[in-house]
């Protein structure tokens, strides 16, 4: 008799599981990110998970981790960037509808904990900061700057949201990148600061 070759189990890493549990995160909320329901969706065993986390608590704290350095990352570019690029480069990824739906259910689950509402916080005040400083550099007072970022983190904010429940939502055919970009010129345009 011929021995067969046994199949060896599935090898997984912990990206895999973080992916997995993203992808659950985005499509039906922190509530879903749940291990067996991921060992599932992985097509393998639930021992496997604790090879890579102690508990559901230990996954849930590295997927805030993850999401907090990437976005940091993201903002925080090494090389010296010019202020249309740094723009560009924020707009493209604050409208890019792969992370529309991560973002707008981390924010969901940070209405539920306290822990990931002062991470979310942190996060937007880099992206204020962020935008404040481009704005700067193109020719805004500070006051100015500081009052437009407000308007254009929530104008994306309330777009995100708006999108995850009308995926073909623009306005007046305009994308949020594009939208966000018209909205700093036509600021820079007309008065230093928005009217509260």
């Amino acid at each position: 008799m011929v021995a067969l070759p046994i199949a060896r189990p599935k090898s997984l890493h912990r990206d895999d599981w973080l992916k997995a549990a993203f992808a659950r995160l985005s499509d039906l909320g922190v509530e879903a990110v749940r291990v067996e329901v991921l060992a599932r969706d992985l097509g393998v065993s639930k021992g496997s998970f604790y090879w890579h986390f102690r508990n559901r608590i230990d996954l849930l704290e590295r997927m805030l981790a993850r999401w907090q350095e990437e976005e940091l990352h993201s903002m925080d570019p090494a090389e010296e960037l010019s202020a249309a690029s740094r723009w560009a480069r924020f707009v493209q990824r604050t409208a890019d509808p792969g992370r529309v739906r991560i973002e707008v259910a981390l924010r969901a689950w940070a209405r539920r904990d306290e822990l990931v509402a002062r991470e979310v916080a942190a996060v937007e005040r880099r992206r204020l900061a962020l935008i404040a400083t481009v704005l700067r550099d193109v020719g805004f007072t500070q006051a100015a700057a500081d009052a437009w970022s407000q308007v254009a983190l929530l104008v994306s904010l309330g777009w995100l949201d708006r999108t995850t429940r009308d995926r073909q939502f623009q306005l007046a055919g305009r994308g949020l990148g594009e939208f966000l970009s018209q909205l700093v010129l036509a600021a820079s345009s007309r008065s230093p600061t928005p009217n509260p």
